[in-house]
């Protein structure tokens, strides 16, 4: 069983496809037998990831920190949760438990890891794949950015 972050928003967006793309792929990880370790949150599209997840008998690792729990509203039907002090604290645990990292629409923190897990790659502190789900051409600012960078 591979374990795969995923990096999405905990609100819905603003386009309903993100909601359905994060579904669609929860249901994709669980049947391919992969585990999703992901945020930990219920709402937005972090909580459809989870719910499809599990709903066709996935696995699904939560990490979320203390001052998230009411904000992100944690899942709590989950394989395994793991509550960490804070964001730096999230990423980092969510790297350790994942041998590859997809990035799904989402808000600034989305941003944040994503960056923060192309830095890591570039260094060498992070050796699995990074992937980027362009969803209605969400990403293309950002990668058109990185291709400038």
């Amino acid at each position: 069983m591979s374990r795969v972050c995923v990096f999405c928003g905990s609100q819905p967006g603003s386009d309903r496809r993100f909601v359905e793309a994060a579904a669609e792929l929860g249901t994709g990880l669980a049947l391919a037998g992969h585990m999703l370790v992901y945020g930990g949150s219920k709402s937005g599209c972090m909580g459809a990831l989870a719910d499809a997840a599990l709903a066709n008998r996935g696995r699904a690792l939560g990490v979320i920190p203390r001052v998230l729990h009411v904000t992100e509203l944690r899942h709590d039907a989950l394989t395994e949760t793991v509550i960490v002090e804070d964001l730096a604290a999230r990423k980092l645990e969510m790297f350790r438990r994942s041998e590859t990292v997809l990035v799904m629409p989402g808000g600034t923190g989305t941003l944040d890891e994503l960056l923060e897990a192309l830095t890591m790659k570039r260094i060498g502190l992070l050796a699995c794949p990074i992937a980027v789900v362009d969803i209605a051409g969400y990403f293309a600012p950002t990668l058109e950015l990185f291709r400038q960078m």
